[in-house]
């Protein structure tokens, strides 16, 4: 497939993620771009599709939804990575802190066990 293409699709489909968040949380262009610490036009662009989010700006949204990067970029993702971290990010979200806290150290301790 042709980059430009390519590069072009992928846009618009995390455009149009971030679209249906911003508007699930009830949130005006401006409202998300001050909380993020993006523009308003830089999110119009980004929601348009005219426009891929850098790094840091999507670590920003990211960050601002509580959700993992694979939420936005699921459909380009590995089908196994994808799945994964939808099924851990999901469900993580409605655990208490101390739950939480219980399941980063139990995969410290899987992920540091000698075998």
């Amino acid at each position: 497939m042709d980059t430009d293409i390519r590069k072009d699709k992928m846009a618009k489909y995390i455009g149009n993620k971030i679209l249906e968040l911003r508007k699930a949380n009830n949130l005006t262009r401006e409202q998300f771009a001050e909380k993020t610490n993006l523009s308003a036009n830089y999110i119009y662009e980004i929601e348009k599709g005219n426009s891929v989010p850098g790094c840091i700006s999507l670590i920003d949204i990211c960050n601002y939804f509580e959700i993992a990067p694979s939420n936005l970029l699921g459909k380009y993702l590995d089908n196994n990575v994808y799945t994964a971290c939808e099924l851990v990010n999901s469900n993580y979200k409605k655990l208490s802190n101390y739950d939480k806290q219980l399941i980063i150290d139990m995969i410290n301790l899987l992920a540091n066990r000698t075998n």
